[in-house]
């Protein structure tokens, strides 16, 4: 419990800088409620202005909360998200975020990432790291992915913004996920092709293969029904390669929950669905992570990361 404490008062502090005179919001549904008390009453130490939210789970990640959550968090000055199903690559979230809103959210964290993960990390390390990748990649064209676990993939960048994801929220508009740790990039729609074996993969048990061609999932190999579900209920739309990242944070572990993993330091997630929080044009209710333990980088010719270890 101590620690847990500990790890709460780092997002309140050290992530979000909490003010006493800001209007603070948790958001949070009846599956996460323990850590969002933990959240409200370090904040509540500081802000007597803060309010605890609990709704529904959504039943996705990706998918919108109701509305009077969503006006709720346009109307605060921070937004504090540990959320069963991820509220990040939501269109409320990003309308907050345009509203001058700092936002971390924490889709599906457990108590590990708060009392032995990536929420134990120093922030200030873990931007460090981000950083010094991002000044590395930031104006790449071209990148390629393979691990001995049978990961085979290029595509394109081209033309698009990578995004850092350091867990120091102090500004106006700010998002950051927690446990922090990446920089992540939307690949160009059509440019994926190769095969893709995760490690991890929340929607499948064991690992998981997929084929992709012109940037979208052409076969899926593995015991992966509800991804195969959501691939029936929403159409050829989730199966776009959406998101490219690199874990930046030497606190977090693989333990099967994508939150956590697609943060290990040396580690690579790709995501499907959504992209429209990376500028694309995919706008749909799903995004959904999975993660390459030890993968080698080559971007523009150049190995950045070789079998999980960095190379710059």
């Amino acid at each position: 419990m101590e620690q847990l404490t500990k790890s709460a008062r780092t997002i309140v502090t050290q992530c979000l800088n909490i003010k006493p005179y800001e209007k603070v919001l948790i958001v949070t549904d009846n599956k996460l409620l323990k850590i969002a008390q933990a959240i409200y009453n370090e904040s509540r130490r500081i802000n007597f202005d803060t309010v605890l939210l609990v709704m529904e789970p959504t039943g996705r990640d990706g998918a919108e909360p109701p509305e009077i959550v969503a006006q709720a968090m346009k109307s605060s000055d921070a937004v504090i998200a540990p959320t069963f199903y991820s509220l990040t690559h939501t269109k409320a979230r990003m309308e907050a975020c345009k509203a001058g809103v700092r936002i971390v959210t924490l889709p599906g964290v457990t108590e590990f990432s708060f009392t032995k993960g990536g929420l134990t990390a120093d922030y200030t390390e873990v931007k460090r790291l981000s950083e010094k990748m991002f000044s590395v990649i930031k104006n790449s064209h071209r990148v390629e992915v393979k691990s001995e676990n049978g990961t085979d993939v290029k595509f394109s960048v081209e033309g698009r913004k990578w995004k850092t994801d350091t867990g120091i929220i102090h500004t106006p508009r700010d998002i950051s996920n927690l446990p922090a740790g990446e920089v992540c990039v939307g690949p160009v729609e059509n440019s994926t092709n190769g095969i893709m074996v995760f490690d991890s993969f929340e929607l499948s048990e064991g690992k998981l293969k997929l084929i992709v061609k012109y940037g979208k999932v052409k076969k899926v190999i593995g015991n992966a029904k509800p991804l195969l579900e959501i691939f029936e209920q929403l159409g050829d739309r989730a199966k776009l390669i959406a998101e490219f990242g690199i874990g930046t944070n030497p606190k977090s572990r693989i333990i099967g929950n994508t939150l956590e993993d697609e943060k290990v330091l040396g580690s690579v997630h790709f995501a499907l669905g959504s992209n429209i929080s990376f500028g694309g044009k995919n706008d749909i209710p799903f995004h959904n992570d999975g993660i390459i333990s030890k993968p080698t980088v080559k971007v523009d010719e150049k190995i950045i990361i070789k079998e999980g270890k960095w190379l710059i």
